[in-house]
């Protein structure tokens, strides 16, 4: 796909927690994007901030390449993502919580 994108799916703010809550504090579990602000890299503490104050209980989690994963924890107007590499030490349980949700929503 032009943009990168090679999947989606949803996943729980509670499980969202978990995973973090379940990684050492100064881990670095990805890059987080607060626009206008430049993209940096984020550890467990602060993303467990982030996802403390993320407004919604679901929150859509993009694909990229088959490489990546985009987590959207806010919209307009201001953007929060976190974007969760395969060096992360969250990445292999995004990745599965991505396989069962094409296991339970084929197509």
């Amino acid at each position: 796909m032009p943009n990168g994108r090679s999947g989606g799916f949803v996943l729980t703010t509670a499980d969202l927690k978990g995973l973090v809550r379940g990684v050492s504090d100064a881990a670095a579990v990805g890059k987080i994007v607060v626009r206008p602000l430049p993209i940096r890299t984020a550890d467990a503490a602060e993303v467990a901030q982030f996802v403390e104050e993320c407004p919604h209980d679901r929150v859509n989690v993009e694909e990229q390449d088959h490489k990546s994963y985009i987590i959207h924890l806010s919209d307009e107007p201001k953007f929060i993502w976190l974007v969760v590499g395969s060096e992360s030490p969250i990445f292999l349980e995004i990745r599965q919580r991505h396989a069962q949700w094409m296991s339970e929503h084929p197509g």
